[in-house]
């Protein structure tokens, strides 16, 4: 059996979880296949997998878990304004466009002049 010169011998480098997030990065946007991302890094496809599930497992830090989303209010079916002028009620919807009421207010009040 022969031995590789301890000059030969590839060493190994323990990747922190910021390195690895950074050549997880790079794969992503390299748009090659594994097996040709690790040729060409001259990394283990079991590393790159293991650091994948690795880091897939917990989400990063930066992300928050929770958003609130605010949502209006719908309103009530039945909801609605009443408007007295002159003897003659004016009856609409409570999400009626604010522009449509003043013209019926205006027309109210000239019909309510006469």
């Amino acid at each position: 059996m022969s031995r590789r010169p301890k000059t030969a011998r590839r060493r190994w480098h323990h990747w922190t979880e910021a390195e690895a997030t950074a050549v997880l990065d790079d794969f992503t946007t390299a748009g090659l296949t594994p097996t040709e991302f690790c040729a060409l890094r001259g990394i283990s496809r079991g590393r790159l997998a293991y650091w994948r599930e690795r880091l897939s497992a917990s989400p990063p830090a930066s992300v928050p878990a929770f958003v609130e989303v605010a949502q209006p209010v719908p309103p009530h079916r039945d909801a609605h304004i009443e408007i007295l002028r002159g003897g003659v009620v004016l009856r609409v919807r409570e999400d009626i466009d604010v522009d449509h009421l003043a013209r019926l207010v205006a027309a109210l009040a000239e019909t309510s002049s006469c």
